[in-house]
């Protein structure tokens, strides 16, 4: 019998976005599953993902990353938050913590946030994996500190930020990126 009670994280499907075989097309956050991410938000108001990849690129070194908006299309900006590996199987996993202090800080901030993953492989073109639906809340004054200290939080965590789509940044105008129907669906 299920027990009631407190939702202790939220599971995500991965989407094969984009490949060299033609699955997903344009980068349109539509594609065959190939995995999910399952994420939770800490006491200390940090984002905990664990990325678990089926069926990637074989041997490939994946740039994870928090991009600020639901989609591609509405994309306004991006940090590198870390890197998952595959074996030879195409199957890789990894762990991230996301600081507060990164995710009160532009292009995110305080309040509800609906924002998406994408890891991004070798080749932007031929190797993207996304997941939508990352939700969750920061308070305006969670962790207080001057706006100087937070604007700094990302490089003070070794984390690359961005603007607009990271596919845009890593695949130039080689990345097709189409419109996606934003699923309100939990």
């Amino acid at each position: 019998m299920p027990t009631v009670g407190p939702i202790r994280e939220t599971n995500v499907p991965m989407v094969y976005d984009s490949d060299s075989a033609g699955f997903a097309a344009p980068a349109d956050m539509r594609g065959p599953e190939n995995g999910s991410v399952a994420y939770t938000q800490a006491a200390n108001g940090s984002l905990q993902l664990r990325i678990r990849v089926e069926f990637g690129q074989v041997n490939t070194k994946y740039q994870v990353y928090l991009v600020c908006g639901p989609s591609h299309a509405t994309a306004c900006g991006f940090v590198t938050i870390g890197t998952l590996t595959t074996n030879a199987a195409g199957a890789g996993a990894a762990a991230i913590t996301v600081p507060l202090a990164v995710l009160q800080a532009a292009p995110f901030g305080p309040g509800f946030r609906n924002d998406h993953l994408d890891l991004i492989g070798n080749d932007p073109r031929t190797s993207i994996l996304s997941v939508g639906a990352i939700n969750y809340y920061i308070c305006r004054g969670q962790a207080g500190g001057a706006a100087k200290a937070k604007a700094g939080a990302a490089a003070a965590a070794g984390m690359e930020t961005g603007s607009g789509d990271p596919l845009k940044t890593a695949g130039g105008s080689k990345v097709k990126i189409g419109s996606a129907k934003v699923s309100k669906k939990r």
